[in-house]
C-alpha cells in the first residue's frame, strides 16, 4: 500500500520532529537558551511538512476515499482527525507567534512555546495513534491496489504544488539536522 505507507512514513518523522520539540520545551522550562533559528526551522516543518503536506495528503485525498468507500462508519473517525488538524494549525499558529521576528525571547514567550509545543506534542502523539492504528489500518483492509496507487499519485501531486519540487527532502534534511543537536 504505496499511499498508506507513504502516511506511516510521515508518521515516523512528525515523531521526530515532536521528540525534538519536547526536549527543547524542557530546556526552555528549565531556564536554558535555544537557537532561534532552530525554533524557526522547527515551526518551518510544523507548518510546511506536518500540516500543508501531510495534512493535506490525507485531507484532499485520503479522507474522501475512505468516505467513498466505508460511508458513516469512517465519517465520525474523520470528523475527529479534522477537528484534531484545526487544533493542530492553532497551536502551531501561538508557537509561530512566539517566535516571530522579535529581539530577544521574553518570559512570555518563552511560556507559550512551552504551553503551546505541550499542546501540541500531546494532539499529535493521540492524533497520529488514531490514523495508524484505525484509519490506516482501515484503509489497508479497504482500498484496492488501484485506489492506493490513486492515493500515492495525489500524494505527490501534493508535494509538487504546495511545497515544492525537493522541499521534502531539505525538511528532512533539517529535522535529522535537529535530532543531533537536541537528541543525543
Amino acid at each position: 500500500m504505496m499511499g498508506v505507507e507513504d502516511l506511516r512514513h510521515e508518521h515516523t518523522e512528525i515523531a521526530l520532529m515532536l521528540d525534538i520539540l519536547e526536549r527543547i520545551c524542557e530546556l526552555l522550562d528549565s531556564g536554558e537558551e535555544v537557537n532561534p533559528e532552530h525554533l524557526t526551522q522547527l515551526h518551518d516543518f510544523m507548518v510546511v511538512f506536518v500540516d500543508k503536506c501531510h495534512h493535506s495528503k490525507e485531507e484532499e485525498f485520503l479522507f474522501p476515499t475512505l468516505k467513498n468507500i466505508n460511508g458513516n462508519e469512517t465519517k465520525k473517525l474523520i470528523d475527529v482527525l479534522i477537528q484534531e488538524h484545526e487544533a493542530g494549525r492553532k497551536y502551531a499558529h501561538a508557537i509561530g507567534e512566539a517566535i516571530s521576528d522579535k529581539k530577544g525571547m521574553g518570559s512570555v514567550d518563552r511560556s507559550n512555546i512551552i504551553k503551546y509545543g505541550r499542546h501540541y506534542i500531546k494532539l499529535l502523539v493521540q492524533h497520529i495513534g488514531k490514523e495508524n492504528n484505525a484509519l490506516f489500518t482501515m484503509a489497508e483492509k479497504k482500498l484496492s491496489v488501484e485506489q492506493d496507487q490513486e492515493l500515492f499519485e495525489g500524494f505527490e501531486i501534493v508535494e509538487k504544488e504546495k511545497i515544492g519540487i525537493g522541499e521534502h527532502e531539505k525538511l528532512h534534511e533539517m529535522l535529522h539536522r535537529l535530532a543531533g543537536i537536541y537528541l543525543q
